[in-house]
């Protein structure tokens, strides 16, 4: 078996077929089906099953993506710290960073880093951190700034930068900020904006109104994305919403609700996360530092 092998398995998961997938990598169909063929020998199994869609891996097929996968991030890996190596160039360094992280942070860090490294070039990308998590996982990211992701698997290294909690925001004429002793059970009829149900944060929030037996968040917004720019809808309206408290700043007329975290714990720790194991340039090095630099 070669490493594009590898490659050639990824891309028939990826595109669902094998016609797509060769169209893709550049090759014949013929020849494609060939090197899965050959695959499939050394592994004793199939690896893919035809369905009336195009191909889907077989059980057996799953296993073996999966660290086919972490062994071509792995080959990856070593080819990038070889070129570093042998060019001494600083290379090309991709953050991702979540829309609750302050950004004054991430790109306070950036502008250090590229002050100091001329040579340095960046790849920024703004994402939901379940995104961040997947895009980190492909290989695509060398590292993100976000809360810690759910991952028990030790897939993944974790330096805490810092931990906060999330808030209820509403408008600052909203009645709810004149009730004292405010409970869960006080915001049930309230009509609110949040992100979708795969999103962490709804989740809690879900969570937490079922643990108190009522009904789920009454949505009158759902997003699958984050920005500040939405909490302007809050403005003038009764609807809620679950922020950082740095959005407090830049958007006059919100104010947090008094809510306890008995009522519902939205405290996170938020740092950097990159892959277990994984090739770390000086460059991602020295962003981690300034990033604990600047935090204290």
């Amino acid at each position: 078996m070669e490493t594009r092998d590898l490659d050639y398995l990824l891309a028939v998961q990826e595109h669902g077929g094998i016609g797509k997938a060769a169209e893709a990598l550049g090759m014949s169909q013929p020849a494609l089906t060939k090197a899965l063929r050959r695959v499939e020998e050394q592994a004793g199994l199939p690896l893919f099953e035809r369905t009336v869609n195009g191909v889907t891996p077989t059980p057996a097929g799953t296993l073996f993506l999966a660290r086919a996968r972490r062994i071509a991030l792995e080959y990856d890996d070593v080819l990038k710290e070889m070129e570093a190596l042998r060019s001494g160039e600083q290379g090309l360094l991709r953050i991702g960073y979540s829309p609750t992280v302050p950004g004054s942070l991430v790109l306070g860090a950036c502008q250090q880093l590229m002050t100091e490294r001329p040579a340095a070039k960046l790849r920024l990308r703004r994402r939901l951190a379940r995104d961040l998590g997947a895009l980190l996982f492909a290989g695509e990211l060398d590292l993100i700034v976000a809360p810690q992701l759910d991952s028990a698997d030790g897939s993944c290294e974790f330096v805490e930068l810092f931990h906060d909690s999330l808030v209820v925001l509403a408008d600052e004429g909203h009645r709810l900020h004149r009730k004292r002793g405010l409970t869960l059970a006080d915001l049930a009829e309230e009509q609110w904006l949040l992100p979708a149900p795969h999103i962490r944060i709804r989740q809690q929030v879900d969570e937490a109104f079922r643990q108190r037996g009522l009904a789920g968040p009454k949505l009158r917004v759902e997003t699958d994305f984050g920005s500040h720019s939405l909490l302007h809808l809050l403005r003038g309206t009764t609807m809620l919403c679950v922020a950082g408290t740095e959005s407090l700043g830049p958007l006059r007329g919100l104010r947090a609700l008094r809510l306890g975290t008995e009522q519902l714990d939205l405290r996170r720790q938020v740092g950097m996360t990159y892959r277990a194991g994984a090739y770390l340039s000086p460059l991602a090095q020295r962003v981690i530092a300034v990033l604990r630099e600047r935090m204290g």
